[in-house]
């Protein structure tokens, strides 16, 4: 995979937390030798070693980083087997943003689901709002949240897999498995 951004998508700056969370959630998933073998295939082999960015909010890494790495878990596993895969680091993403870094995920952990004064629904797009918010303040990910009779509908306007090699379906399993285990953890579903 070459490390080649298309011209008209210029690298902006990541939280460093951000790109850690998803370096231990792809290794949980993987392993070490599979997190090797991403880093490697994502040409950042300045991490190896665990010598990931640290747990911080400063904009230290790129997003472009951040989408060779997803990248190279698609290499590594193809196309055909790589959503699963990727849903399931996005879902350790969410795990470990709740356990290291809140601020990355926007939400004031434990609060939100024990407001019992307010329906499920109702917390359910309250989540989205902080994470949606969350994105866009704190992650420099221009996000939005539409609302579709009873549908949530989280639309990233400038997402990590601009800077990809372009896909001819949607390929943001590790988004859409960060929602999913948000859903999961708020409904204990």
């Amino acid at each position: 995979m070459e490390n080649i951004l298309p011209t008209m998508v210029q690298d902006r700056q990541m939280l460093n937390a951000a790109l850690r969370l998803l370096f231990l959630s792809i290794e949980e998933v993987m392993g070490s030798a599979g997190m090797k073998a991403v880093l490697n295939g994502a040409k950042l082999t300045q991490y190896l070693g665990n010598n990931y960015p640290p747990n911080n909010l400063e904009l230290g890494v790129k997003f472009s980083d951040y989408g060779h790495a997803e990248q190279a878990v698609e290499d590594f596993y193809g196309p055909r087997g790589v959503r699963a895969i990727l849903v399931r680091i996005g879902r350790g993403t969410f795990q470990y943003g709740m356990k290291e870094q809140l601020a990355v995920l926007g939400l004031a952990g434990q609060a939100l689901k024990s407001m019992s004064f307010i329906s499920q629904q109702a917390k359910m797009k309250l989540l989205l709002q902080q994470m949606v918010a969350a994105a866009n303040k704190t992650i420099d990910q221009p996000t939005r949240l539409e609302v579709e009779a009873q549908n949530y509908i989280v639309v990233v306007d400038n997402c990590v897999c601009e800077y990809r090699p372009k896909h001819q379906t949607p390929c943001c399993y590790v988004t859409m498995g960060a929602f999913s285990e948000a859903m999961k953890w708020l409904t204990d579903k």
